[in-house]
């Protein structure tokens, strides 16, 4: 760390809104991949990330080491939305208890399916397959390839070894790669059925 970053990490710790502001803004394409990973939705991870910004200020105090603030980052994001998720979960479990209650079922969704181009098939079996990998895989492409960090900077900020990166990467890339074929090829059944 800089001297200049130095000294912004220690008038953000002493509550300098300015300071702090510009101390995480080259990280937040890391709290969004995060975010993103853990929510599967570019909408909701853009949401939270103003929440995980504040967290993050208030907490600022108890990082004793400047250098380690990308991966403090990426453990104040993570929890964060952890605690979001598990408030949703029990909020839906709540409703679906009133619901069961009161005798109502679930209304099924219906969804039209109109004739696509190649492109349009192909980036939507990308984002539903992404949303189907496991949590780790979502957030490692994210933090790759949407904010294009080095495996070097992956592994010191998720604190695994290069090699644990590279080897994740590429189990990441191989199960998408599946997801997206399998959904493509349940489209084109799909497709096929309608006609």
């Amino acid at each position: 760390m800089t001297e200049v970053d130095s000294n912004l990490f220690r008038r953000a710790t002493e509550g300098d809104r300015d300071a702090f502001w510009r101390l995480v803004t080259p990280h937040r394409g890391l709290i969004y991949s995060v975010a993103r990973g853990m929510l599967g939705s570019h909408e909701r991870a853009e949401d939270e990330m103003h929440d995980v910004l504040i967290a993050a200020f208030k907490a600022l105090p108890t990082l004793r080491d400047a250098s380690r603030l990308p991966s403090w980052l990426y453990s104040v994001t993570r929890n964060h939305v952890l605690d979001l998720i598990r408030r949703e979960q029990r909020l839906r479990r709540a409703a679906e208890g009133a619901a069961h209650l009161a005798g109502e079922t679930s209304v099924a969704r219906v969804v039209t399916i109109s004739e696509r181009t190649e492109k349009e098939r192909w980036l939507d079996a990308m984002e539903e397959g992404l949303e189907r990998l496991p949590e780790p895989f979502r957030v490692i492409l994210g933090m790759k390839y949407m904010n294009d960090y080095s495996c070097r900077e992956i592994a010191e900020i998720l604190d695994l070894s290069v090699a644990a990166v590279k080897s994740r990467l590429f189990e990441a890339r191989k199960l998408l790669r599946r997801k997206m074929q399998a959904l493509m090829a349940k489209g084109e059944e799909r497709s096929h059925g309608m006609r």
